[in-house]
């Protein structure tokens, strides 16, 4: 019977004498009585207790000498054939004269809570796939660093480890597969460290790296976190051996280098983030330290973010329009362009927000927000003979065209508006045609059959294939003001433009040319067929009135 199945029930007596050495007891069959053996004839300090040391034995001397009674002192046994936990008690004896006899008490079996009691405590400190520490443990440790640097002056570093598109790589593996190569990694990053140094695990493939004491002063210390990034770097490019899959991966890596006295942890924590965001956005397989311009970059966004969900309500959203010309330079229409009125940094520019917005999605109110603004200005414009016959573009977002309400919106705005569906046109651009493109197709069809026309804006720089042109209800090509800046000194920009016109023609659709600024680009364009335009040559974004 093995000493780790012992009953948890199992209770046994012990005895000591006046010199507090266990007597001989007599003990059930089985474990109990094998116990109360090893016991016979050793004091406290002699008993192979693995969680005692020293001044644990000391303390509880001090307890006996004292005649005190005592109560649950677990002790972790190593009896040769197995692990053991006990728990004793045990009270004072003494003789019809008040004599100090020894000692009398219990012994019972806690292996059981034991075990119960570490895997709770694993549950809570250890992420469960690779046994690697959690953010909960992550966060002590890292607490503990900072103290520990700020008193030494040794600077730390944390480091986030995340596996390049490790969602596809998730998919063509399977779950199974791809634990089997996380668990595999995890215990190679603890290879790449020393032994007082961290390992963990966020979840997914993002790893955790907390390295301390890499020395005084930051030529030093980072040079020493470089030597570990070298050492992550290599065990990443090994390939992983898994069951008929040998699989080879790349990482990237954000670090931040901590002295205990400029940063919080949560901070920290942050600066790391940021620092592997960048290395990701640089292209991936790349280690990026933070980098103060960073995290000023992001605190900027994030305040963007906040005042832009109150820009709505605010009312401190404007439209301006930028006029669009005929070969007679006479107005045809205009491109509705949002600009943010902001009640204390003054106009703000599309640059400054429109990202922002597509990001985090905001730009789906917005987008909806000037699609009715522009319909009531083509209501506006009914009311007046010369612009009667004036047409209004608006941008259409990814996120506006992914929306699966968005035909409706658009028709309950014609339908409370009024406003004249045909003189209503939407651009898209074609990288919203990389994606789902049926979908789209068959989307933008049906607000067609509401009466509005589409333009392909940027044309030429993205990725479409040109078989889908003939598929969608396009009207018009913009050639993208890269072309046209260029256009009177680049031979190739010229032949470009040229070869938009001609597809253009023969797809039966007009072309807009933006980004005209001067008289020689104008004319160059009208003498290729370009018959409509649109640039500063003929009017900046500005309020209509």
């Amino acid at each position: 019977m093995s000493l780790t199945r012992l009953d948890p029930t199992a209770q046994w007596h012990w005895e000591q004498d006046t010199t507090l050495r266990f007597l001989p007891v007599t003990a059930d069959p089985g474990v109990a009585r094998k116990v109360c053996a090893r016991f016979t004839g050793k004091s406290w300090p002699e008993l192979p207790a693995q969680n005692m040391g020293k001044a644990d034995w000391h303390k509880h001397l001090n307890l006996l000498y004292a005649q005190e009674p005592f109560f649950n002192l677990e002790l972790e046994l190593d009896l040769g054939d197995g692990s053991l936990w006990v728990s004793l008690s045990g009270v004072p004896v003494r003789d019809a004269a008040g004599s100090f006899r020894g000692y009398r008490g219990v012994g019972r079996d806690i292996s059981v809570h034991k075990r119960a009691e570490a895997m709770i405590a694993s549950l809570a400190l250890n992420d469960q796939l690779s046994g690697l520490a959690n953010r909960r443990l992550l966060l002590e440790r890292l607490h503990s660093a900072r103290l520990a640097s700020a008193r030494s002056q040794e600077i730390g570093a944390l480091m986030f480890v995340d596996i390049d598109n490790f969602k596809r790589l998730n998919h063509s593996l399977g779950h199974a597969l791809a634990d089997q190569l996380l668990k595999e990694l995890g215990e190679r990053l603890l290879g790449c460290v020393r032994e007082y140094d961290t390992v963990g695990r966020l979840g997914a493939d993002l790893f955790v790296v907390l390295a301390t004491a890499l020395g005084q002063g930051t030529e030093t210390a980072s040079q020493n976190a470089q030597l570990i990034v070298r050492q992550v770097s290599a065990a990443l490019a090994r390939p992983f051996d898994l069951p008929d899959h040998p699989t080879e991966i790349t990482g990237s890596m954000g670090i931040c280098l901590f002295d205990g006295t400029d940063a919080t942890v949560d901070e920290i924590f942050k600066r790391a983030e940021i620092a592997l965001r960048q290395a990701k956005q640089d292209g991936n397989q790349l280690a990026r330290y933070f980098d103060p311009v960073i995290e000023a970059q992001v605190n900027h966004r994030s305040e963007i973010e906040q005042a832009l969900g109150l820009a709505l309500a605010g009312e401190q959203l404007r439209l301006y329009y930028q006029p669009i010309v005929d070969v007679q330079r006479q107005v045809v229409g205009y491109e509705a362009l949002v600009r943010w009125m902001h009640p204390q940094l003054g106009l703000v520019g599309p640059n400054a927000f429109i990202a922002v917005a597509e990001q985090t999605g905001q730009i789906v109110a917005i987008g909806e927000w000037v699609i009715a603004k522009a319909c009531q200005q083509l209501v506006a414009f009914a009311a007046q003979p010369e612009r009667a016959q004036q047409t209004i573009a608006v941008n259409l977002s990814a996120r506006q065209l992914a929306q699966p309400e968005l035909v409706d919106n658009v028709k309950r705005l014609l339908q409370s508006t009024g406003a004249p569906a045909h003189l209503l046109k939407l651009e898209i651009t074609e990288s919203m045609l990389l994606t789902d493109i049926e979908k789209t197709i068959d989307k933008l069809h049906e607000l067609a059959r509401l009466g509005i026309r589409f333009a392909l804006d940027d044309f030429g720089t993205g990725y479409s294939s040109l078989s889908y042109l003939k598929k969608l209800p396009l009207s018009q090509l913009k050639i993208d003001q890269s072309f046209v800046r260029e256009l009177l000194t680049d031979p190739v920009d010229a032949a470009i433009v040229k070869t938009i016109l001609q597809l253009a023609r023969s797809l039966g659709m007009s072309v807009i040319a933006e980004g005209v600024e001067l008289e020689g680009q104008r004319k160059v364009l009208a003498d290729m067929g370009c018959r409509e335009f649109q640039g500063y040559l003929f009017g900046k974004p500005q309020a209509l009135e």
